[in-house]
């Protein structure tokens, strides 16, 4: 059995993302030890940084909360250690996303697109654990509509969505967990992926050196990434 990491990120009004992070056993303990090594690194280098630290990408990029204090090379260097750890520990990685915009011409009612993503992700999930020939265990941060989510993946197991995804998810196990953020390294790690690949899809860098930062952790998440898509549904015209 396999354990998703799931996280979700937008861009705006323009765009919403999920990113899921495919690990056994062996790829759980390579992130999670590189994740704190990191962190231990970071506290040897940084006054007041905790080695618990919460790896967020956006917080990291941005130097926010508890990034604030942190200087900008070692919130770069940081951030490609976990991107390179990813690279390096034989996890795979799924990104989907929607084009709002287009989601909201196309149609008048749409489904939220929170859960519509979700469905799209778990979807793609299921179609690579097929391809391994395994089963999945599902866990999310933390959410809102954890709820409504759980109850969603039931569905998604029983039947598919209509207009929007067509099969039944046959290879995820039991139901949909959710967590912390804080108290799990791989949750952060999904969340560092899904924000990189996010930023380098939506965002023009304004510095040649964020962009550059960029590039270069996206292109180690890319590397290990199975399946990426935008969908963006056509207009009907009459």
């Amino acid at each position: 059995m396999r354990a998703v990491y799931i996280d979700e990120s937008a861009r705006g009004n323009d765009y919403y993302f999920f990113g899921a992070l495919i690990v056994d056993d062996e790829a759980v303990l390579k992130v999670e030890r590189g994740l704190n090594g990191v962190g231990k690194l970071l506290a040897e280098h940084v006054d007041g940084f905790r080695p618990r630290t919460e790896f967020h990408g956006s917080c990291m990029f941005q130097g926010n909360e508890e990034w604030k204090s942190v200087p900008i090379a070692w919130r770069v260097k940081a951030s490609d250690l976990v991107a390179k750890i990813l690279e390096q520990s034989g996890a795979e990685f799924i990104w989907r996303g929607i084009d709002l915009n287009a989601l909201r011409r196309r149609y008048i009612d749409p489904y939220p697109p929170h859960l519509l993503t979700l469905a799209q992700i778990l979807n793609q999930v299921d179609k690579r654990l097929s391809r391994l020939g395994d089963v999945g265990v599902v866990l999310a941060d933390e959410h809102h509509s954890a709820a409504t989510s759980r109850r969603k993946l039931v569905d998604f197991k029983i039947g598919s969505v209509p207009g929007y995804t067509g099969r039944v998810l046959t290879n995820l196990a039991d139901t949909l967990y959710f967590g912390p953020s804080h108290a799990s390294r791989l949750l952060q790690a999904a969340d560092v992926a899904t924000y990189f690949l996010n930023r380098q899809r939506t965002m023009t860098e304004s510095d040649p050196r964020s962009a550059a930062a960029v590039r270069r952790i996206a292109r180690r998440i890319l590397n290990i990434t199975v399946h990426r898509y935008i969908w963006a549904p056509q207009p009907t015209w009459r």
